[in-house]
């Protein structure tokens, strides 16, 4: 997603083609004058069909060195009218052409016809709704993880932060649906709005949940108590900046090693080291062994912290007699080698 920026306005719109459109709405009236001037110079001086044409075309655009064919009086009063209706449509035509090449409008249809070809091919992408503060951060985390994403702005001034140059900016009411449907909500893997207000973000989950039920919706809660209603809206996962970031600051006091090595984990371009979480296939050789013999740490170099059995719930530090079964959730932590190894053993 490298190559695109600002597109308000939807396809169908008219917006988008508009410039094209009066271009061509010109070169079209433009045609039909030359040629209504050259039948006036066919009938009135008769002339054949290319001296016609030269007539028309040098008459109009007064570069003409002499004149063809009968000229009566009659050919003369057509001239005079044929160039105060030729003029205008020339200047009006020129005028258009002048505006797509120099003005940038033929530049932006361009971009925003790539655009639309990007969004098009969109798949498994994060759609973030509001580019405020945590908007921003939470585009550019999904960047740094090389996850593709679709950002929805109301506002035309944001997104021009060099950080996101070059990446997928939808301008428009992340609450309408086509909108949504653009932003390639169907093919999506996940979606955060995080809009000024919570009523907004009630709104967004809504509208998105009636398109895909099934997707992962991550809500911004802007005041302590309205977790109920974006809850009830279908939200599947509701931060509060306002309480995290307390936590934190107290955090931060009472137990500074344990958030120091939160931060480590988070942050992996400082030592390389992640956690994910990771599925077992059916067809893993994991299947069916305990986690004792399975030996993750000494066959992958990556330490098992918690472990999901479907339709259970997180167990941290399992013991190694737990048997590992096909559609299990492993909680690793490592370096970035062993995650990878670890999910090719996982995946079978």
């Amino acid at each position: 997603m490298k190559l695109t920026h600002p597109f308000p306005h939807p396809p169908g719109s008219g917006h988008a083609d508009a410039p094209l459109q009066r271009l061509r709405y010109a070169l079209v009236l433009l045609a039909v004058v030359i040629l209504a001037g050259a039948l006036g110079y066919h009938y009135l001086s008769r002339l054949g069909a290319l001296d016609s044409f030269y007539m028309a075309i040098t008459t109009l655009f007064t570069v003409g060195f002499r004149e063809l064919g009968e000229v009566t009086a009659r050919t003369k009063l057509f001239t005079i009218f044929y160039l105060i209706i030729g003029l205008g449509v020339a200047t009006y035509a020129l005028s258009n052409l002048t505006a797509l090449l120099l003005e940038g409008d033929l530049r932006g249809y361009l971009m925003e016809r790539r655009m639309q070809k990007q969004l098009d091919e969109l798949k498994d992408h994060v759609i973030v709704c509001g580019f405020g503060k945590m908007g921003f951060q939470a585009a550019w985390e999904l960047k740094k993880a090389g996850v593709p994403f679709v950002i929805i702005e109301q506002d035309e001034t944001k997104g021009r932060s060099p950080r996101f140059a070059g990446e997928l900016i939808l301008y428009g009411n992340a609450m309408d649906d086509l909108v949504l449907e653009r932003a390639g909500v169907r093919h999506a893997r996940g979606l955060i709005t995080a809009l000024t207000t919570d009523a907004d973000n009630v709104l967004v989950t809504l509208t998105v949940k009636q398109i895909r039920p099934d997707l992962p919706v991550v809500a911004r809660s802007a005041k302590l108590g309205t977790e109920r209603q974006l809850k009830a809206a279908g939200a599947d996962h509701i931060v509060s900046p306002y309480e995290i970031g307390g936590r934190r600051m107290a955090g931060l006091l009472l137990k500074p090693e344990m958030m120091s090595f939160f931060d480590i984990v988070l942050q992996q371009e400082q030592l390389e080291l992640g956690l994910e979480r990771i599925t077992i296939a059916p067809s893993s050789p994991l299947c069916g062994q305990t986690l004792r013999e399975a030996r993750l740490r000494h066959a992958t170099g990556a330490l098992l912290v918690g472990l999901v059995h479907p339709g259970a719930g997180l167990r941290f530090n399992p013991s190694g007699n737990e048997r590992f079964q096909a559609g299990d959730e492993l909680l690793i932590m490592g370096p970035t080698e062993a995650l990878e190894t670890l999910q090719k053993l996982a995946a079978g």
